[in-house]
């Protein structure tokens, strides 16, 4: 491909994006439907864009989508709701992300037993229901941001879906560890509570350090020209480094911009200087985020593979996904002072994203037999969940 070809997609892409949101403004049926089958039109079914030479860029791309994606949702979170959903936001991703791994794994096993899944073990269901497991936080933040929701609504769905993203790449890959090296339950766990432990607190502290530092380079042109830039450098930093040291960099890059985000707030609480975050970081970091969530829903039309097979493993998983949903709902719900029809919008919550696509090719990767299948399973499943995510929603919101 040339790199006319490239531009021309390029901007066809950001054309859809704004479109898309013009549409959803006018009829709620989100951007994101356009935006895949796009990318299925212009990859799998006319061929002008091969899937293989992506590959080269998802690694890279998904990080950086984590990274500005998450630091967005951050920067709108409220702390204080934070702190008074947390309970519920942790109990919903726990519950949520168990039920879905398990009857997964229940679905493929039966799929299995039909003849469907060849050389299949119950581990390998685990670890394509860990794969599966949660909903993708670069798909559920900014359709939250964009719905008429209750704050207490959108603080629980917020930091529920970075919840899950974090579980399903830290339990798939020491799921990996533990199946290739024979580990044991106990350094899972471990491997999990530490990830958060570490994002958490130098999260928190990195951007407690950084709101002191933009008020430095605020005083000193031509620096305070940058401020956007510069924190982008220094979450990129921070991502690396906590990633380097075992923790979440996603949940790091919230955090963070959490911390930004109600750094009034914040600084009031701990008694400190008050300082305030540069409204131009926000609004640059808006157009960012619109880009890379833009180009992402895209790419993952780009990436599917239709087979007949892997069409009727991955409708089936995406319909099972969809069956629990209101269980998890219902149960981490209960005795919350959330609306009938806010709960009714969040059984419908269940899109897998990018960090599934890239979880997926892992196993085969690195040497675990039978999951030969895997990735094409998942990006079927990815189209499939966000497809019915896009239709209940416009249902539910059209009977409102």
């Amino acid at each position: 491909m040339d790199v006319l070809m490239i531009l021309l997609f390029l901007a066809a892409i950001i054309f859809l994006g704004v479109f898309g949101e013009f549409i959803f403004s006018r009829t709620k049926v989100p951007d994101v439907l356009w935006l895949v089958v796009f990318g299925i039109v212009v990859g799998p079914v006319l061929g002008f864009v091969s899937a293989e030479s992506l590959w080269n860029i998802v690694p890279v791309f998904s990080a950086v989508a984590l990274i500005v994606v998450m630091f967005e949702g951050g920067l709108h979170l409220n702390i204080y709701s934070v702190i008074k959903n947390t309970p519920t936001s942790t109990t919903l991703a726990i519950v949520s992300f168990l039920m879905s791994a398990i009857a997964i794994m229940l679905a493929s096993e039966v799929l299995a037993f039909a003849g469907l899944l060849p050389n299949w073990t119950l581990w390998n269901g685990l670890l394509l229901g860990t794969i599966l497991g949660g909903a993708s936080s670069l798909i559920v933040l900014p359709l939250v941001n964009s719905l008429n929701m209750s704050k207490k609504t959108k603080a629980v769905l917020s930091i529920e879906s970075s919840i899950t993203d974090v579980l399903s790449v830290t339990i798939t890959i020491a799921l990996i560890n533990f199946i290739i090296a024979s580990g044991s339950m106990q350094s899972i766990l471990h491997n999990i509570s530490a990830s958060f432990a570490i994002a958490v607190v130098l999260g928190a502290v990195a951007g407690l350090i950084w709101l002191y530092a933009l008020r430095y380079f605020s005083e000193r042109s031509p620096i305070n020209k940058h401020n956007y830039m510069i924190t982008f450098g220094y979450l990129l930093l921070l991502y690396s480094a906590v990633e380097f040291i075992g923790g979440s960099g996603a949940i790091s890059a919230l955090i963070f911009g959490l911390v930004l985000g109600n750094s009034v707030k914040i600084t009031k609480m701990l008694k400190l200087r008050k300082t305030s975050l540069d409204r131009k970081v926000k609004e640059f970091n808006s157009q960012v985020s619109f880009f890379v969530k833009t180009f992402f829903f895209a790419l993952i039309g780009f990436l599917i593979v239709f087979e007949p097979l892997a069409i009727i493993i991955g409708t089936s998983l995406g319909i099972v996904a969809l069956a629990v949903r209101p269980f998890a709902v219902k149960i981490s719900t209960r005795n919350q002072n959330i609306k009938q029809k806010e709960k009714n919008l969040m059984s419908f919550l269940i899109p897998r994203g990018l960090a599934a696509a890239v979880l997926a090719v892992m196993p085969a990767s690195m040497g675990v037999e039978g999951t030969e299948l895997f990735s094409k399973i998942v990006f079927i499943t990815i189209v499939v969940t966000i497809i019915i995510t896009t239709a209940l929603f416009y249902r539910q919101l059209k009977k409102q």
